[in-house]
């Protein structure tokens, strides 16, 4: 029988156009000074004229325009994905090549970055401070086994060491197994090429590698998940019956799950999805997926209490809604008694201005002289209710509050330094026995290589890299490849738990995996073509 192709959607490009309105708009209205501790006198939001209709008209147009030219053009190269055998000499290959062009940056900051987050998981590993979730009791662990064993030998230098070396290669191997991934899907040596040097290259990658954060073990799991994700939607939903992708996925909902607080919320919405998706196929997944949610929540709730485990506090869910109570408040917004009486237990008034920074929040929630977390932490829900009644007396103010407080994750073109670049032993208050050895230097022609890696200190931007997700699904959408647009679900829960609590306008880390995954984004629409016909 002759294959009829689908008529395709109008609706998902109008939206994808609306949102990158939407974003060029209000992002042109930020004027950021550089740095964001600065406060509300130096980051600014201009005032709302008509002239922004016009832009986000103009920008709307213009972006829909683009994607129906970027539908013909993958139009004319869609084809299936192919489905080849793992090639191991490839993986050695990437493998080999990545750790080779990291080490510079790791002989120059050994025996690795220790950042002011690091030193409370040390703490914790070590049993010197109480452990916490807040920094995530199984993170802490890991480090924990590391930092026992250099202890063990009368150096806390040598467990820092075996951690980063460590997840060094763990990070070395993931990226080559995901270079490895896409050459199984038919992708052209040129582009794998490219990729490779896309990892091995810009020294941001190199950083995560050996930096004490969770982070990029994290985005580790994540990025598997969506790789096991398109190869279920590859088999058109048989992998999903096969036990041991079940085992290998529990496994990974369980790292994404314990290796950042988020990652439970995530879990849930691609649950969600698969629901909706495969629900009949995928009955062992969908059945362990919501076993390991009910478990996880079992383990944070009453066995941490049990366990005297500290939880993570309030004031970590409710940054954005403390921004903007702070801006109404600095700016002198419309509030009646009961709101302001709210507002002033948090925090007098006249410390609102001294402190306020719109572009993070920890100014406020780390102001141990004014800010009464115990208020907010007993009269949550009353913080929230008179929250939400301000935000319908100043919502323009709420507006400018939110998007000052995240615009570094969506505004297209933006980037900032801040938690990209880390390097060494850093806000060591602690008084460990723990610095920085250059031994970059001590090589031959050590100089030189030093030079080249400060070159190549590259500051990407989380909002173009949203921006081009956005794009994607666009893209799949109106193929209606809605079962592939699954592939971006671990992403676009991020960015969007991101959205609702965002810590700081500015911040790799906390989305690391749209950079990681950054290779799989330009491939997916040009794979719908079985899913077309």
């Amino acid at each position: 029988m002759e294959k009829k192709t689908q008529k395709k959607l109008l609706w998902p490009l109008v939206i994808a156009a609306l949102m990158f309105g939407a974003m060029i708009a209000l992002g042109r209205k930020i004027h950021f000074a550089g740095n964001v501790h600065l406060s509300y006198t130096m980051n600014t939001f201009d005032d709302f004229v008509w002239t922004d209709l016009v832009v986000f008209a103009l920008a709307a147009v213009g972006t829909f325009v683009l994607l129906l030219v970027l539908d013909a053009l993958y139009d004319r190269i869609a084809r299936p994905a192919d489905n080849k055998a793992f090639n191991r000499k490839l993986f050695i290959i990437c493998f080999v090549v990545l750790c080779l062009c990291w080490l510079p940056f790791f002989l120059k900051d050994f025996p690795g970055t220790v950042v002011g987050d690091s030193f409370h998981s040390v703490n914790q590993g070590l049993g010197v401070k109480r452990i916490g979730n807040h920094f995530l009791v199984f993170y802490t662990l890991f480090v924990a086994i590391f930092l026992r064993i250099g202890a063990a030998f009368g150096s806390i230098m040598l467990g820092v060491f075996l951690y980063s070396l460590t997840q060094y290669l763990v990070m070395a191997a993931v990226y080559a197994r995901f270079l490895t991934w896409l050459d199984s899907k038919g992708v052209k040596r040129w582009y794998l090429v490219l990729a490779l040097a896309f990892f091995a290259i810009p020294q941001s990658f190199a950083m995560y590698a050996v930096i004490m954060w969770k982070d990029p073990l994290f985005t580790a799991f994540l990025l598997f998940l969506t790789m096991m994700l398109f190869d279920a939607v590859q088999s058109r939903g048989a992998l999903f019956q096969d036990k041991k992708f079940v085992v290998k996925w529990v496994l990974l909902l369980l790292g994404t799950i314990f290796f950042r607080n988020n990652g439970l919320y995530i879990v849930i919405g691609i649950f969600v999805l698969l629901l909706f998706a495969y629900r009949k196929q995928a009955k062992r997944v969908l059945i362990a997926t919501l076993c390991v949610i009910i478990a996880a929540r079992i383990i944070v709730g009453p066995v941490y209490d049990a366990l005297r485990i500290e939880k993570d506090s309030v004031v970590e869910s409710v940054g954005i809604p403390l921004q903007q109570m702070a801006y109404v408040a600095v700016y002198g917004g419309e509030m009646n008694e009961t709101e302001y009486a709210s507002v002033t237990k948090l925090m007098p008034i006249e410390e609102y201005k001294r402190v306020y920074t719109p572009c993070i929040v920890d100014t406020i929630k780390w102001d141990y002289d004014y800010f009464d977390r115990s208020y907010l932490d007993t009269q949550t829900g009353e913080v929230l209710k008179n929250w939400a009644t301000i935000g319908v007396k100043n919502f323009p103010a709420y507006v400018k509050a939110y998007c000052l407080e995240t615009f570094g994750y969506w505004k297209i073109g933006a980037r900032n330094s801040n938690g990209d670049m880390m390097e060494g032993i850093i806000e060591n208050v602690y008084g460990y026995d723990l610095y920085t050895i250059n031994l970059l230097q001590k090589l031959p022609g050590g100089a030189v290589l030093e030079r080249m890696q400060a070159a190549l200190q590259f500051h990407f931007s989380a909002g173009t890299l949203f921006a081009l997700w956005v794009l994607c699904l666009a893209l799949l959408l109106r193929r209606k490849a809605y079962k592939l647009a699954l592939v971006l679900a671990p992403g676009a829960f991020l960015w969007i738990t991101l959205m609702l609590a965002a810590p700081v306008a500015f911040s790799m880390r906390y989305v690391y995996l749209l950079l990681v995954a950054f290779p799989l984004i330009p491939l997916l629409p040009m794979w719908t073509k079985d899913e077309q016909s």
